[in-house]
Parts: structure tokens; sequence; C-alpha cells
């Protein structure tokens, strides 16, 4: 990430996907990260990391952007169709609700059918998949 500001303030985001066989799609996610909505790469934007395990079929994406860019999952669900955003942490305005507790909330380890789950962002999930984000201000 490069900016010559004096005092940026950052966020780092962890993007949970349940996908780690086809890299190729973990890849264009990481890539509409970096995308601004004119589909321009953002300067403030930068991915960090990925993380792919191919046995539990899970990724973690880390990116950090400027604070002023936590319009990043609402940019996702825009480049990603199908996409589904449930959030947490920093990213939980207002109750800031912890991954556990919000998965619990959601009945996500329990649920069978998760078409009747309301994402935060983007559709409806069609089985237990999607892309979970948590903001942190550095």
């Amino acid at each position: 990430m490069s900016s010559c500001r004096v005092g940026l303030r950052l966020a780092a985001c962890l993007l949970n996907i349940s996908e780690a066989r086809k890299m190729y799609i973990v890849e264009n996610i990481a890539k509409a990260a970096l995308l601004e909505r004119n589909g321009q790469r953002h300067p403030e934007v930068s991915v960090l990391n990925i993380f792919s395990d191919p046995e539990y079929n899970r990724s973690v994406i880390t990116i950090a952007a400027s604070i002023d860019e936590l319009g990043l999952a609402e940019n996702l669900v825009l480049s990603v169709p199908g996409c589904s955003v449930f959030l947490f942490g920093e990213a939980d305005l207002p109750e800031k609700r912890p991954l556990v507790q919000r998965r619990k909330q959601l009945g996500w380890f329990t649920r069978r059918d998760f078409s009747a789950l309301k994402p935060d962002l983007g559709a409806a999930p069609a089985r237990r998949c999607g892309l979970t984000a948590c903001f942190r201000a550095l």
C-alpha cells in the first residue's frame, strides 16, 4: 500500500471464504477487493496474504485499506455475483458482535436450510457458504 499522507489510518479486513480447491475463485475475490466501483485499481487497498486450506475447503484473504474504504464489502458484493456477506466485529455496527456470537445467532452450525438466512449484504446463500468480513482499525 503506498500513500504519502502522514497519519493515514488503516483498517485490516479478513475475508473468510468457503472455497480453497478452486483457486481461481479465491484469486478473483482477492482481485475484486482491489478495485473501485468503476473497475480501476484502488491505490489505498492491498491484499496482504491469501491462506487456503484445501482439506477444509476454506480460505482467508487478509486486506489492508484506508479506514475510509470500509465500504469494501459492498464493493465485493457488486463484483462477486452470488456473494453473501455476514458482518461481525467492527464491521457489525452498531452491535459489533464477535464471530462466535454472530454464528450462534444465525444458527450457522445447526441450520439445514441456508436459503432462509438474511445476509447483511448480497444474496441469501444456497448452502452453507459465503464470505464473512471483519474490519479492525490498526
